[in-house]
């Protein structure tokens, strides 16, 4: 067994002696409460899932790392966890695979449309990453009303130079796209909300494709694909191979306006 599964187990073990005693113990609280025992997924866990490419169950990263600092060691048992990113993309592409598995077509039910898959997504995620700003249904349930959400927050980052801002894109960033076959030159936040003639779509980010020298050329999206079609992943270009004509980072003829984060800080 190689040092870092040792250290992984042994982690496990003790995390779970920990949320089996907070557990057995209701009178003691915490500003970061750990999950409760009988959450805990056996054997492994979100963690074990990371290292299987499955992250099965619930359980915040935060409330793993709140508990090392108090065991002798901590620092070398943290060294070997996964980093939240990891974990995060890990559920994010788990949570994508699974809807698209149940092959849900464009509007045939609840939050089918793309901002509905997004909701679903973030919904989602919410349970299991608690400690971000998620936007709820009822305050912004279309994609025009999402970027204002955002923005609200001094979270949107609107697009002047879609080619020059690859950096930006990556697993839990949320893409908002324009009409189809208009052009935006220097896009505004008024713009962009306003109906028929602002966002049109939006998808949600679940790999990232570079090159040697680090620069993104591809990634691929998670969305509500349209009438008749049911929400799946696809991948999309700085430049695409078939028709270098096509807005860099588009989705097919959609400018990309702006771009926004699931994992959107409180304050």
């Amino acid at each position: 067994m190689t040092k870092r599964k040792t250290l992984f187990l042994l982690t496990l073990g003790m995390l779970a002696l920990i949320a089996t005693a907070r557990a057995e113990n209701p009178l003691q609280t915490c500003s970061n409460p750990v999950v409760p025992a009988r959450l805990l997924p056996g054997p492994f866990g979100i963690l074990a899932g990371v290292w299987a490419a499955n992250v099965p169950a619930l359980i915040p990263l935060a409330d793993v790392r709140a508990a090392l600092p108090a065991i002798p060691g901590a620092g070398l048992l943290l060294s070997g966890l996964p980093s939240r990113e990891v974990l995060f993309t890990a559920y994010l592409q788990r949570l994508a695979n699974d809807y698209e598995s149940q092959h849900i077509l464009y509007r045939s039910v609840p939050l089918s449309d793309c901002s509905g898959m997004f909701h679903r997504l973030l919904q989602r995620m919410k349970e299991t990453f608690p400690g971000f700003a998620y936007p709820e249904v009822a305050e912004a349930r279309s994609s025009r009303a999402l970027a204002q959400w955002y923005y609200d927050r001094a979270a949107l980052h609107v697009i002047d130079d879609a080619a020059g801002s690859g950096h930006l894109i990556r697993p839990g960033a949320i893409l908002f796209f324009g009409q189809v076959g208009k052009a935006y030159p220097h896009p505004t936040i008024e713009q962009l909300t306003t109906p028929g003639t602002g966002i049109m779509h939006i998808g949600t980010v679940v790999g990232v494709e570079k090159d040697e020298a680090g620069n993104t050329i591809a990634y691929t999206m998670f969305h509500a694909r349209g009438r008749g079609k049911p929400a799946s992943h696809t991948r999309h270009y700085l430049r695409h191979p078939g028709n270098p004509g096509l807005p860099a980072f588009g989705n097919w003829r959609q400018q990309w306006l702006a771009v926004a984060y699931m994992d959107t800080g409180t304050e």
